[in-house]
């Protein structure tokens, strides 16, 4: 099932299947003994199911791409998700609110709504989850972000405090880890 995923994994349309087969080995690799990769409905995006802390895969994978940048062919980005839930405003609300504690910790915060396929706005989710908190708002430079993934019908969310697993592939071949926080 879709909503159960804890890691997206991007890569370049058309190659889903060599950036599943790179991620479960990767997964593989740091001791997930049954990583599961499996597509969403978007081309370049696809939904991956760890045993491992997601987040300290991430983190991993940007050591990984650093050390050794050739690893990662396929592969252009991977999101951890802490909480997954249906792609509605009312069950956003509820699991943005279980992340409260989280958000608290932080001096400033931004939320960052990423959406493929549905019909929920920016503003409306935005603006229902906003007055859960009362962490200062920094779009520019937040030191954590509440990020949101909605996938058609499922939607991950995550407290970011470090930047996600980004590769930047240039039109001449080379490439180049960025850090993004979104």
């Amino acid at each position: 099932m879709a909503n159960e995923f804890n890691l997206l994994v991007s890569c370049p349309r058309g190659k889903e299947a060599m950036a599943k087969a790179e991620a479960s080995a990767f997964l593989s690799d740091l001791g997930d003994t049954s990583p599961a990769i499996w597509r969403t409905r978007f081309s370049g995006l696809l939904y991956g199911r760890t045993s491992l802390d997601p987040f300290d895969v991430v983190r991993k994978a940007r050591q990984e791409a650093l050390e050794n940048p050739w690893e990662f062919r396929y592969v252009t980005k991977l999101v951890p998700v802490g909480s997954t839930c249906k792609a509605s405003t009312q069950d956003l609300v509820a699991t943005a609110a279980r992340l409260r504690d989280q958000i608290s910790r932080c001096r400033t915060f931004r939320i960052t709504l990423s959406k493929r396929g549905c019909d929920l706005t920016a503003d409306q989710v935005i603006s229902s989850i906003a007055p859960l908190f009362s962490t200062k708002v920094d779009l520019e430079n937040p030191e954590c972000v509440l990020l949101i993934e909605v996938i058609g019908q499922d939607a991950g969310i995550s407290v970011i405090t470090e930047p996600v697993f980004s590769l930047q592939r240039c039109v001449n071949g080379n490439e180049k880890l960025i850090k993004i926080r979104n």
